[in-house]
């Protein structure tokens, strides 16, 4: 019976990107295939659940007034053989946060989401090397199978020229929502109010269609 090492599930406001506020029922799933120097989830330790005892808890919650269920780690897609059996059986809108590596488990489940908000990794803040040539096909896999997609871009202030025209070169090839979110130290923003507003016109003034957005649930102290 297939299953998963699950952290934590839990109902919240979505604190990221274009959905900040909306309420959703969180599903964190442990491990992930990257290991970014800013990350701030502990995601080793959970419980292992199968399809069933996952599904009886989801069905706990107050489904109808939440917007969706996201799917988030750690890397959700590391779980694809257990999600292609659980996201048939959810009645509700289904949200992946992904680091958008992941190619082959995102073609198995991409017709069972609806929602895609994908991070560009820059090597400037994660430290892990240069990954926007999978960042391409992972959006054009998801776009493919008309799938609502934004990306979400974690900086610091060591955020590098041929970064910003990369990531801005992806939000005109594939007409997406670039979200730029500062890089947090607990629920403190690690940037510069100067660095911001420079790099926030810096996109602008070429790609319109991006925010700045920091990760709001840290303010309101919220998981």
């Amino acid at each position: 019976m297939v299953s998963a090492k699950i952290n934590e599930i839990f109902d919240s406001i979505q604190g990221e990107g274009p959905y900040v506020g909306y309420r959703q029922l969180f599903i964190r799933f442990c491990g992930c295939n990257l290991v970014c120097d800013y990350c701030d989830t502990k995601f080793n330790s959970g419980e292992i659940y199968n399809v069933e005892q996952l599904l009886d808890i989801v069905n706990q919650f107050d489904l109808p007034s939440i917007h969706s269920i996201s799917l988030t780690g750690g890397e959700p897609l590391l779980h694809y053989e257990f999600l292609k059996e659980f996201l048939p059986a959810v009645r509700k809108k289904i949200y992946l946060e992904t680091n958008g590596i992941l190619i082959k488990p995102l073609t198995d489940i991409i017709d069972l989401v609806d929602i895609v908000s994908m991070d560009i990794k820059l090597n400037s803040s994660a430290k892990i090397g240069d990954v926007f040539n999978q960042h391409k096909i992972f959006i054009e896999l998801a776009q493919k199978h008309n799938k609502e997609v934004f990306a979400k871009i974690v900086f610091d202030e060591n955020i590098e020229t041929f970064e910003v025209n990369e990531c801005i070169k992806l939000g005109k090839t594939y007409n997406i929502p670039l979200i730029l979110q500062p890089k947090m130290n607990k629920n403190k923003i690690a940037v510069s109010k100067e660095k911001m507003i420079d790099l926030f016109e810096k996109f602008t003034s070429k790609y319109p269609n991006t925010r700045l957005i920091g990760q709001v649930h840290k303010f309101y102290d919220f998981r």
